[in-house]
């Protein structure tokens, strides 16, 4: 008889919960075609320039820790489920049957809902899987090919998966139904949660803390963007003002929300024609009736909401500016740079020749179509002894060295006179900050001799990253002559192979240089083998890994911050449409009485309107503004670098085309919640 009485009750739940069961159908489809990617049967031809694994194995965990906050929704979701069924509950133990009994059927009909979306999801959740297929494929240029595939290994995580979330959940289930009073079941629709027991001055305190707390966020945001590209500063560092951020943000919405009711309190109070006007007086009560409940789970939407919009928001521009940070720092198709700070004393500074690498690669189906070995080089012998992050010296190279690097990149060589010096900045550097510099300095020494500059002879053509020495973002270009005389800080060697390197191949010239430094130079390996600085001494970068590596983390951010932010708004949008379901079911019969004395269905409508539109819109418009100041932080801070990886149009194509999507998708939730309102008022 229970199953029978539980199987129909789930049955007529999945029909006045349809959003509830399309939003978890939708959560185990994601989650089935984000974890296929790591199936050991998914099978993706990638080539012999990309290797994948790792992209694979951080997709499973992300999807993985994104998906436990749905125990969050789940949660919710009962919790509304229960509240509206309550007084079903109650009819039931006044038929006899025990109130534990009654639990274990909630339980099962909320666990064959479940099993339909797991079943509905993982077969929608196949169709997904070939769409990430297919942007993963566009990412690394492989041919693109549709096939409907279903993993028995990811189909099994996902069941186990979403089955341990309702364990957990219904455990709470069955003691929250065991021990809920019988007159409470009968009379919960009727309760209010007005209760400013506290005073008027407490609340202002609390709308005063909710300032400061938003005032506290925005100067660490303002401080986390002034130091977050710096090198100088320590990451821990970064990390806790980022901290302070988001304890800030978390802190001032809940207590805006929470003092947020107070206040509509005192507008219902003290606004006497605002409050008699039209069906206001009915509005305020209904936003009135269950306003702590209410402000709570408004404010954790608009987190929700929030994290959404910067999921979907910034997870495209920080996978381009990847991608265009990739094409920076990957101009050679091999680049072996040596560290001089990993070394202590000048004497110790080995004269590294490169030429078994040279052969290696030479002697290989790649070969070499171009190379150069050259030298950075101290602009002061006292230089090397320079070690702090605030302090380290700019390096020089010779002018014969740097137009081969430029001859390699594709760019045009340079002429200088003996007594002229030019100048490679780093790309992202404004023309306004080297325009300054050279204005303040227009003469450099070097040894007895002087050298003359100008704005003319600098360049930002990209050769790279190691062309700069650490903490620095220029580098001197002397005449051949002016090097002569000088310290060799590192020696490095970039070279360009006539056909692409495989990745196979790439990884195999690190352990080579390893083995250069261990055989050849075994009495500096000896002498340095326990200081872990050393291991850092010779830097080896292949394009092919470079190309692997950045695909890799422009795929991962993608696609991580499409899966976050789809959760949270599936997450945020559910909480309101189930709130305002629940609304019109307890507050069916006060509709109805406001068309029984005359109230004309039209100003009815409009009524429901109004409320959901509250509901809807408040979250929304506080976390705009919040996302505004947060946009406005990053871009301005950011802003040569945006231009650099990014390039502006592309920047505000994506941030238009993210809100665009957010706001339709709200839009539809709340045209659904609409007409499920009005259909459960049944007036």
């Amino acid at each position: 008889m229970y199953a029978k009485l539980s199987l129909r009750n789930a049955k007529r739940a999945a029909k006045d919960y349809l959003i509830y069961f399309v939003t978890l159908t939708l959560s185990v489809s994601l989650f089935y075609a984000f974890s296929s990617l790591s199936s050991s049967r998914y099978e993706l031809v990638t080539g012999i320039n990309y290797n994948l694994d790792q992209f694979y194995k951080y997709v499973q965990y992300a999807a993985y820790l994104i998906s436990a906050i749905l125990v969050f929704l789940v949660y919710q979701v009962n919790k509304y489920m229960i509240r509206r069924r309550k007084r079903e509950f109650a009819t039931y133990i006044l038929l006899g049957i025990g109130q534990s009994n009654v639990a274990y059927m909630f339980v099962i009909e909320t666990l064959i809902i479940l099993l339909w979306s797991i079943v509905m999801g993982i077969l929608l959740g196949t169709l997904f899987s070939q769409v990430l297929t297919v942007l993963i494929q566009t990412s690394i240029d492989s041919s693109i090919s549709f096939g409907f595939r279903v993993y028995p290994d990811t189909v099994l995580s996902t069941a186990i998966f979403f089955i341990v979330i309702f364990l957990i959940i219904g455990m709470f289930n069955l003691r929250n139904l065991s021990r809920i009073k019988l007159i409470d079941m009968f009379n919960d629709e009727r309760k209010t949660e007005i209760q400013f027991a506290r005073g008027k001055w407490f609340y202002i305190l609390i709308a005063v803390l909710s300032v400061l707390s938003f005032i506290f966020a925005f100067v660490n945001l303002h401080r986390y963007m002034q130091v977050q590209h710096l090198l100088a500063v320590d990451v821990s560092v970064k990390n806790q003002i980022l901290l302070k951020v988001i304890i800030g943000i978390i802190l001032g919405t809940y207590a805006l929300f929470y003092s947020l009711a107070y206040f509509i309190v005192l507008v219902k109070d003290n606004l006497i024609y605002f409050k008699y006007k039209h069906t206001n007086l009915f509005l305020l009560g209904s936003l009135l009736s269950k306003i702590n409940t209410t402000s709570m789970m408004m404010a954790t939407v608009t987190l929700s909401l929030f994290g959404s919009i910067l999921c979907f928001s910034v997870s495209p521009i920080l996978s381009e500016w990847a991608k265009g940070y990739l094409a920076y720092r990957s101009v050679f198709d091999v680049q072996i740079n040596s560290v001089y700070n990993s070394i202590t004393k000048i004497e110790d500074l080995p004269a590294i020749d490169y030429g078994p690498v040279y052969n290696h690669i030479q002697n290989s189906e790649f070969g070499i179509k171009e190379y150069v070995q050259f030298k950075m080089y101290f602009m002061n012998e006292q230089d090397f002894y320079k070690r702090r992050k605030t302090n380290f010296p700019v390096l020089a190279i010779s002018l014969s060295d740097y137009n081969q690097l430029r001859k390699m990149a594709g760019y045009e060589a340079i002429v200088l006179q003996d007594n002229e010096f030019a100048m490679q900045w780093d790309g992202k550097t404004s023309d306004e900050v080297i325009r300054k510099y050279m204005d303040n300095h227009p003469e450099i020494h070097v040894g007895n001799a002087s050298f003359k500059g100008s704005y003319n002879q600098t360049y930002t053509d990209s050769l790279g990253e190691a062309v700069y020495n650490s903490y620095t973002d220029y580098t001197f270009v002397l005449p051949d002559k002016a090097c002569k005389g000088l310290l060799a800080a590192n020696i490095n060697f970039y070279a360009n192979t006539k056909k692409k390197m495989s990745y196979a191949f790439s990884t195999t010239i690190a352990p080579l240089i390893e083995n250069l430094v261990k055989k050849n130079y075994s009495a500096l390996y000896q002498k340095y083998a326990d200081d872990p600085e050393f291991k850092n001494f010779i830097v080896t970068r292949t394009k092919t890994e470079q190309i692997n590596e950045g695909t890799s983390s422009s795929l991962l951010i993608r696609i991580i911050g499409l899966y976050g932010g789809t959760i949270l708004l599936i997450i945020c949008l559910t909480l309101l449409a189930l709130q305002q379901l629940s609304d019109s079911l307890e507050n069916r019969r006060s509709y109805q009485i406001l068309g029984k004395i005359g109230v004309d269905r039209l100003d009815i409508n409009w009524l429901i309107f109004k409320q959901i539109g509250i509901y809807f819109s408040i979250p929304v418009i506080t976390a705009m503004l919040a996302f505004g100041i947060f946009l406005y932080q990053f871009s301005t801070k950011n802003y040569n670098e945006i231009s650099t990886y990014v390039g502006t149009r592309l920047f505000g194509l994506n941030i238009c085309i993210s809100l665009i999507m957010i706001v339709g998708i709200y839009l539809s939730y709340f045209a659904t919640t609409y007409l499920s309102f009005k259909r459960n008022l049944d007036l």
